[in-house]
């Protein structure tokens, strides 16, 4: 397994700290990009300070999803057993990916590391407190805010994945998640399961959706 490095306590990502053999991370923080945030509401970041109550508004929202998220990470390597034109195997598990898109993916390399992300449930539950309110603009924010935050773990995980294959010599391949191509979303089940994802709260309902709601899947290949 494959030791993720993931940010301390008050360096927002910028400093980073081993993760324990359970490869798992909790407590951490993230940074958020706000002109990532204002581009998923069609708003231009360019012309952004120009509305003193919209700057204010998102601001403030931003400032209230830091405070309600709980950035949590897990992952996991592993080697490759069989890689075919449908699917791939993996040593020491009875975890499979059935998909060519996978295999395609994976042809040249030697291992792969599964992961998951999420910011928890709590962000969830305020922008439909938020909705009940009526309070429309904030919970489109929030959402917003939500949305490239799970980005944002995700993005720290890829980004310390590489450091970690420079390291060994290697490259990393693009990330690629259920629901894409044709790997499926019931792929979900199987990732959960074999990253033991229950851990940072993540599960998946009977329609093969994560749960919470701002949580991610993905895989990515070492070659």
């Amino acid at each position: 397994m494959v030791r993720i490095l993931l940010p301390r306590g008050g360096d927002y990502g910028t400093t980073m700290a081993i993760v324990d053999g359970t490869g798992v991370k909790k407590d951490f923080k993230i940074a958020v990009d706000r002109d990532a945030v204002l581009r998923r509401l069609q708003m231009n970041p360019s012309g952004y300070g120009s509305s003193g109550k919209v700057q204010e508004l998102v601001e403030k929202t931003m400032e209230l999803g830091y405070r309600i998220i709980e950035p949590a990470a897990a992952c996991k390597t592993l080697g490759i057993a069989r890689c075919g034109d449908s699917g791939v195997s993996f040593r020491d598990t009875a975890f499979t990916v059935a998909s060519s898109d996978i295999a395609d993916l994976l042809r040249s390399c030697r291992k792969t590391t599964v992961m998951a992300a999420t910011i928890g449930k709590g962000l969830t539950l305020e922008t439909g407190n938020l909705m009940t309110q009526k309070r429309m603009t904030e919970a489109i924010i929030l959402d917003a805010f939500g949305s490239e935050a799970v980005e944002a773990v995700v993005n720290l995980m890829c980004g310390t994945l590489r450091e970690a294959a420079v390291h060994e010599k290697m490259t990393l391949t693009r990330r690629f998640s259920p629901g894409y191509g044709d790997w499926k979303l019931p792929a979900q089940r199987g990732i959960i399961r074999e990253l033991g994802a229950h851990r940072i709260g993540i599960r998946v309902n009977e329609n093969f959706i994560l749960i919470p709601e701002k949580s991610i899947t993905a895989i990515m290949g070492w070659k």
